[in-house]
């Protein structure tokens, strides 16, 4: 279920990189409880593209993020994330999602 395969063949629809709804989240939950008999779960390795400009990409697939959630029942109770502590790389991400360095130099500045 982590590429999205599983959702849509029970005809719920998910952008290939984008975030799941609250329905792709209860769905998920329902199929992990039938196939491996948990109501718990994680994700990992978000698409970057939904997931904060600090969040560090993978370094493997930088269309991915360092990221995870954890789910109990469908529903998630648990994020967390690799943040980027380079200050040149946070710039980057920054401009890259379209915020200004500016407003966030005080952030930056912190590295």
């Amino acid at each position: 279920a982590s590429n999205g395969f599983a959702l849509q063949e029970v005809g719920v629809e998910i952008e290939p990189f984008g975030d799941l709804n609250t329905e792709a989240e209860r769905k998920l939950g329902q199929l992990v409880l039938e196939k491996y008999g948990t109501e718990f779960y994680i994700l990992h390795r978000y698409p970057l593209a939904v997931r904060p400009f600090y969040t560090m990409p993978c370094y493997d697939n930088p269309a991915y993020s360092n990221s995870f959630d954890v789910f109990i029942r469908g529903e998630e109770i648990i994020s967390g994330a690799q943040r980027i502590h380079v200050p040149e790389f946070l710039e980057e991400r920054a401009q890259a999602c379209g915020i200004e360095v500016k407003t966030i130099s005080t952030y930056i500045d912190s590295f």
